[in-house]
């Protein structure tokens, strides 16, 4: 007897010194081996080349497409699903049948072996078997909407940073001009200083213009560099791959009024569905919970076998058919607390719906005051170029005939530099406020789905 406590002790020794052999410095260690190997791992993928690269001329539908194959967050997000499968299978224990199979070697006053085998059918459950499988499938559409709302959230991000890149590059394109434009003004006032019609000033006056727009050049292209980075970012390939954007900003004019978005949005967004199935599981929660006042009965088949190790060595068999029932008519107010609980949670999610749709209305009619306004912001803008360019044209021709200074000559430039960069900041403004409006209506990606 005693060397069988002193053999039971030596393993739970040996156990309980294995589980406390993790220390803070054996765990960062191999944390930092595993980002080593990590690293490794990234230089081979980038020489092999297995990085997805775009194509060098990439039009917005294309990075839209790409990103729904290679996006890390909405790849994480469709494995929601297979959550969701798992949870549907595992919901099938509540009405299926459940085999146990069970041996033993006992020591002790009575030394003997045994073995048996019990299936246990369940009969009744008072509703929570089906309310559990209820749940289960409603979580499976939850999954669903979930994945669909990452989807429009990731085409809105792509779509917003493929318009972001646009206006660098159009920005970029301003200022190029701009420069080439003062360059050439520098030249004609170097000539003119030859002939003695320019003086000093006029020539320092025009470099100083050159050196200006030159700077911004290259804060834009800068600015360009980190827009292209951030779009691959968001589709997933290579952040460091060579692209040109094939389209433009444009100005499409909109024509929605506030009631027929709001019943468009109903329909379509995403997380008014998640808020109305997030009541659902929880009614299917709250059945459950009450199920557990009723009784549970169950089908029990059992069979077994034991015999003692010293003696006659034969096998005992028995076997065991019963019907059972559980009833546990008080568990310490531990159902009630949980009842209250759960309904208490049933009523925040009706007012989450509440809040939802509230969030909603106040979407829509924010990216319809927003669309308004970049409207008239495009339209103003149309007229400002339009104007500055006939500026500089007059003060350009002035200068040659000797009535303009240099200074107005800069100050057009100038006018005209801005005024064509705020154009397509209104682009800009007004493509996003069309795509903030299908946002909020839950229109993104809706193409897709019907085909």
């Amino acid at each position: 007897m005693l060397g069988l406590w002193g053999r039971a002790g030596a393993v739970l020794l040996a156990l309980t010194l294995l589980a406390g052999c993790l220390s803070r410095g054996v765990l960062y260690d191999d944390l930092r081996q595993t980002r080593d190997q990590a690293y490794e791992s990234w230089l081979r993928v980038r020489e092999s080349g297995d990085i997805p690269i775009p194509s060098e001329n990439l039009t917005l539908d294309e990075s839209v497409r790409i990103a729904l194959l290679y996006n890390k967050s909405l790849q994480a997000k469709i494995q929601e699903r297979e959550v969701a499968r798992g949870q549907v299978v595992s919901a099938y224990q509540l009405a299926l049948p459940r085999v146990d199979v069970a041996a033993a070697s006992d020591y002790g006053s009575s030394d003997r072996d045994s073995a048996q085998i019990v299936l246990r059918q369940p009969i009744f459950r008072g509703g929570g078997a089906t309310a559990g499988m209820r749940a289960a499938k409603l979580y499976a559409f939850w999954s669903d909407e979930s994945v669909r709302d990452t989807v429009q959230k990731v085409i809105h991000l792509v779509t917003l940073d493929y318009y972001a890149a646009l206006l660098a590059e159009s920005l970029c394109q301003v200022n190029r001009d701009a420069v080439t434009s003062a360059e050439a003004h520098l030249n004609d006032v170097r000539v003119k200083r030859v002939n003695g019609v320019a003086s000093k000033y006029d020539e320092l006056r025009a470099q100083v213009d050159v050196a200006n727009f030159r700077a911004e050049l290259i804060r834009q292209e800068n600015n360009l560099l980190l827009a292209k980075t951030s779009l691959l970012r968001a589709l997933g390939t290579a952040t460091d791959a060579p692209i040109h954007l094939s389209d433009q900003l444009k100005h499409v004019p909109v024509e929605m009024d506030l009631e027929k978005a709001i019943q468009v949005a109903y329909k379509n967004r995403p997380d008014l569905y998640m808020a109305e199935l997030n009541i659902r599981l929880q009614r299917e929660q709250v059945r459950a919970i009450r199920s557990t006042y009723l009784p549970e009965v169950d089908l029990a088949l059992g069979a077994g076998s034991d015999h003692p190790r010293e003696g006659e060595k034969s096998w005992d068999g028995s076997q065991r058919a019963a019907l059972e029932l559980n009833w546990a008519l008080f568990d310490g107010l531990g159902r009630e607390g949980e009842l209250i609980a759960a309904k208490a949670r049933l009523k925040q999610r009706e007012i989450e719906l509440k809040s939802v749709e509230e969030d909603v209305f106040l979407d829509v009619q924010q990216a319809l005051l927003n669309l308004k306004i970049a409207e008239e912001y495009v339209e103003s803008q149309r007229l400002s170029l339009q104007h500055a360019e006939e500026g500089l044209r007059l003060a350009m021709t002035g200068y040659r005939e000797g009535v303009n200074t240099e200074v107005e000559i800069v100050d057009a430039r100038s006018a005209l530099t801005e005024a064509r960069g705020n154009h397509y900041k209104a682009l800009f403004d007004h493509c996003q406020g069309r795509l903030s409006l299908d946002k909020a209506m839950g229109l993104l990606g809706k193409e897709l789905e019907e085909k």
